[in-house]
């Protein structure tokens, strides 16, 4: 919007210009997360985890620090939190135990696998403390890519496009 970038990579439907097309490439799938050891990890599938027992307990929460999304908050639902910079850094927070969080499937598949993170089981969340949003690539329609963001916008689509598990 203030075109400072010719291609960008976008996820969700919170911003829209009508200067900018948008280009779907896939589903990133955040699940909500604990360390075993956090207090959370204590409820069962099955047992009820709803926003009142989540909002007691710390969440671990990436900050946007662009001013297009100053003063709004995406997915907060603890009135305790603590912002971070990066997905790094809400990963090792959420690890050690810290607080509870969202992270990209992808990230954490491991973790989850071998145990040192657990979804959190409760339906506020989404199904399974599972959501997906859409990855999309977008660039102006005002002003053409060079041949460089070109090539990298088709190589990202083309990459998208044969893989089915790029949300996993």
């Amino acid at each position: 919007m203030e075109n400072r970038s010719n291609l960008s990579i976008m996820v969700g439907e919170d911003f829209r210009y009508p200067r900018i097309t948008f280009e779907a490439l896939s589903a990133i799938s955040q699940v909500a997360v604990v360390a075993p050891s956090h207090p959370l990890a204590c409820y069962r599938s099955g047992e009820k985890l709803d926003i009142p027992e989540l909002a007691d307990h710390l969440q671990i929460v990436l900050s946007d620090p662009s001013q297009i999304s100053e003063g709004r908050d995406f997915g907060v639902i603890s009135p305790q939190t603590c912002r971070v910079n990066s997905q790094d850094a809400k990963h090792a927070l959420i690890l050690a135990g810290v607080g509870w969080g969202r992270l990209p499937l992808w990230l954490i598949k491991r973790d989850l696998d071998e145990g040192r993170l657990r979804r959190l089981g409760t339906k506020a969340l989404g199904r399974n403390g599972e959501v997906a949003s859409e990855a999309y690539l977008a660039h102006r329609l005002d002003e053409p890519m060079g041949p460089a963001a070109r090539l990298l916008a088709e190589t990202l689509i083309q990459l998208c496009s044969n893989r089915s598990d790029v949300g996993d």
